[in-house]
């Protein structure tokens, strides 16, 4: 895969994808939930990109390998409460416009924007202060982070779908930049 830059055709994928990402973003960050039905989108468009971009039933393949591996890179981490149903979903049905081998290296870009964006929430939440006497003091001693701390009201998750989104572009328009290509 060379990224979306690669034709008018890719760069059309690339839109299409970028909006439907963009979107789920701006869902999760507004009410904390991610639109089965554009989860749904996401997941077919890139079935569709796969099989035209690639010969039919590799294409299938591809597409169907990626959804099963970013689906099976995040589930545990819902099963432990740590994620929602529709940031694994969401993620999955990405996966979709992505080689397989590229699936790993946004969920890993995904879990460092992930690590940014929780940061920047102990911040907004707690302010400069604590979060770095909290960070200090996990790093002496990680026992501490297992207590979280309390939240702003109304807030009670992380809009992980943004960090989700970051690490899926990131690598689907610069697969390069992963030396994976």
């Amino acid at each position: 895969m060379s990224g979306f830059g690669s034709s008018i055709f890719a760069a059309l994928g690339g839109a299409v994808f970028t909006v439907g990402l963009v979107m789920a973003s701006v869902s999760d960050v507004r009410s904390r939930r991610i639109p089965n039905r554009l989860v749904l989108f996401l997941a077919l468009a890139g079935l569709v990109y796969s099989i035209v971009s690639t010969p039919t039933w590799s294409g299938v393949a591809r597409s169907l390998i990626a959804l099963a591996i970013g689906f099976g890179l995040w589930i545990p981490f819902y099963a432990l409460r740590m994620l929602g149903a529709g940031d694994v979903k969401l993620f999955a049905a990405a996966s979709c416009w992505l080689a397989p081998a590229h699936v790993v290296a946004a969920a890993l870009l995904s879990a460092i924007a992930g690590g940014v964006l929780s940061i920047v929430g102990l911040v907004l939440a707690h302010g400069l202060g604590l979060t770095t006497l909290r960070i200090a003091q996990g790093i002496q001693n990680p026992r501490v982070l297992a207590t979280p701390l309390g939240v702003a009201p109304g807030k009670k998750t992380l809009p992980y779908g943004l960090a989700m989104a970051v690490g899926l572009l990131i690598v689907a328009w610069f697969p390069r930049w992963i030396h994976l290509s």
